[in-house]
């Protein structure tokens, strides 16, 4: 099991190299995928061509002491971060879910989700192209849900809430819920948006969540949500306090939408165990 989920991580952590390269050489308002992913990977600041003992994931990074071979300058910490987390995901997913076409869904959906937020994070936007990946493996896990291969989820399929989703579900087919948590969060989005006057965030945060309904469903959807602004409301006073962003800066919502979504499929059934547990003692 050791040498398992260790070779799924170096796997993992290999993915998170060609994810940095999706991520460093996007140009805003450009495709994702495109030619410019062609060509040999060069340090930023000297030019110099990278040789294959210099693009090693983590290792390189380390031995170099985070710094280029060529100039001395320092490497981006995005590169071992960017490497380490999708390890992490890849080793981890299956343990969770299983070794099942349904993990392996969501970890790709986690992966994608990593690629969004530093996007988000560098140029503040989401590009549609990845969006529409989440859309579309949102559509995938249904239709594996409605095939009956999610033995993990017993009374609702696909929920990572347990049997706490009962509490707030209405239903039990995954096509309705997925569709009613698209529309939900995609309004409710929008209308911050229409009520701000593009203020608060943008449309690419609309449409993002909307696909993110799709992919997870309701209620874990709303979960997802709630954790999002709680973590990103915890960070903005954070960089206020530190005046590192100012009132009126903008604080990209990207990242914490994608981690709202990885609590939920790590620890959202000890999440909600936890609140009602708080709740009970409360009464």
């Amino acid at each position: 099991m050791t040498l398992q989920i260790l070779f799924l991580f170096l796997f993992g952590a290999i993915l998170g190299s060609f994810l940095n390269v999706l991520i460093l050489r996007y140009e805003l308002g450009g495709a994702v995928f495109g030619r410019h992913l062609k060509g040999r990977s060069h340090c930023p600041h000297c030019n110099k061509t990278l040789s294959w003992y210099e693009l090693m994931p983590i290792i390189s990074f380390i031995i170099q002491l985070g710094r280029c071979r060529g100039c001395g300058q320092k490497i981006s910490l995005q590169y071992p971060i960017v490497e380490i987390m999708a390890g992490v995901i890849v080793a981890t997913i299956p343990q969770i879910l299983g070794f099942t076409p349904f993990a392996l869904i969501w970890a790709i959906a986690l992966l994608v989700l990593l690629v969004i937020s530093f996007i988000d994070v560098r140029h503040y936007v989401i590009p549609d192209a990845l969006t529409i990946i989440i859309a579309l493996l949102g559509v995938v896990v249904t239709a594996i849900i409605m095939m009956g291969d999610v033995s993990r989820f017993t009374i609702i399929p696909g929920t990572f809430l347990g049997d706490y989703a009962l509490v707030f579900s209405f239903t039990d087919n995954p096509w309705l819920a997925r569709l009613f948590a698209a529309f939900i969060g995609g309004a409710f989005f929008s209308s911050i948006i229409l009520l701000s006057r593009g203020k608060a965030m943008g449309w690419g945060d609309a449409k993002f969540v909307a696909a993110i309904g799709l992919l997870m469903g309701w209620p874990d959807t709303l979960m997802a949500i709630i954790i999002a602004f709680v973590i990103g409301a915890i960070v903005g006073i954070l960089m206020l306090v530190s005046k590192k962003k100012k009132f009126k800066d903008i604080l990209p919502f990207g990242p914490f939408i994608a981690l709202g979504v990885m609590m939920v499929v790590y620890f959202g059934h000890d999440i909600i165990s936890l609140y009602f547990r708080f709740l009970y003692l409360g009464v």
